[in-house]
């Protein structure tokens, strides 16, 4: 039996790949190779001769691993284990509740500037790594699946669902497909907005904007997609106000895109609201400056998934889950009060 102590370093982190029952015999460069299909065989196999892949074989002491080669034929059960280099990440904030979990769902309120999965500059620290490695305890489990019902922005705190297999994913997302779900959200905006007011405008990728994940309004005709949202003012501060937003679309960005389409984009939004050529630096990172930091109020934008119902797809019981305005945003609105 071959086995590494390795777990979670600061350096390095421990990726462990289950072989299942219909993939005995297979080469173990060829397994990776599946699964690390940017890699090349060569780096495979020099991963390999370095020792930064190790096999766990349970079968019994009778049936050795002896000394790793590309071609080692894997049986079922055994635990491949791979050893990779930890890159720097900019820092997140793993401090998530847990609001509910069972059999089949989990359920938390997410902290602002924590990425959901891995995308860009963050890989490891992820909500969805943290999970798979309880808390980074555990090395990476390819086989610990969490599974997005829905997603919400880095920078958007509040209620994330998640679902422990397929299936149950699978019909939690026709839900939301279905627009049987009730989605609740609150919103810092600039500005004073009226009441009550809706804007029921299409929208899609921006067919202009230099910032590939921009959403614009456009109309059907050009490609937009239907997008719907209902909003309350509940408070005002100074120059600002607290809004609640009821989404009937899922629309990528579509509060944001709503809202500043409207003339209250979210205070603190690096995305809208802002000129292009401003929006720019934060996403390119270019001459960042403190002075152009400061023109966002916030260190965040102010948006929160405050509550979202559904019917539980095991149980069929209607349930609802809910989040308070966290900290950040409710010390923002006092100190305008002031």
């Amino acid at each position: 039996m071959v086995q590494s102590t390795h777990h979670v370093t600061l350096e390095h982190y421990l990726v462990t790949h289950n072989v299942g029952p219909n993939q005995g015999g297979i080469r173990l460069d060829h397994f990776l190779k599946e699964r690390y299909r940017r890699r090349s065989r060569e780096s495979i196999q020099r991963a390999i001769d370095d020792g930064d892949i190790t096999i766990l074989r349970h079968q019994g002491r009778h049936v050795s691993v002896g000394r790793l080669k590309p071609s080692t034929a894997l049986l079922p059960g055994d635990e491949v284990r791979v050893l990779t280099e930890r890159k720097p990440e900019p820092d997140v904030d793993f401090n998530y509740r847990v609001i509910f979990e069972d059999e089949d769902l989990f359920i938390i309120d997410k902290p602002p500037h924590l990425p959901v999965h891995p995308a860009g500059r963050y890989y490891f620290n992820t909500l969805l790594v943290h999970l798979k490695t309880r808390g980074f305890q555990d090395p990476l489990r390819a086989d610990r699946e969490y599974f997005l019902a829905h997603r919400i922005d880095k920078e958007t705190s509040g209620i994330l669902v998640l679902a422990k297999n397929k299936e149950i994913c699978a019909g939690l997302t026709a839900q939301f497909a279905a627009r049987t779900t009730q989605k609740r959200y609150l919103a810092v905006v600039r500005g004073i907005p009226p009441e009550q007011f809706t804007v029921d405008e299409p929208m899609a990728r921006s067919p202009h904007s230099k910032i590939e994940l921009k959403m614009s309004i456009l109309p059907e005709n050009q490609g937009g997609l239907s997008a719907k949202t209902e909003f309350r003012r509940l408070e005002t501060a100074g120059a600002f106000a607290l809004v609640e937003c009821f989404p009937k679309t899922g629309r990528q960005h579509q509060i944001r895109v709503h809202l500043d389409h409207v003339g209250h984009p979210l205070v603190g939004d690096k995305l809208y609201g802002m000129p292009e050529e401003d929006a720019l630096y934060f996403f390119e990172r270019e001459l960042l400056t403190p002075e152009r930091w400061a023109k966002l109020l916030h260190h965040r934008h102010g948006l929160h998934a405050a509550s979202l119902g559904f019917e539980h797809p095991t149980t069929k019981k209607w349930v609802e889950f809910h989040s308070e305005l966290p900290a950040d945003l409710r010390e923002f609105l006092d100190r305008q009060k002031a």
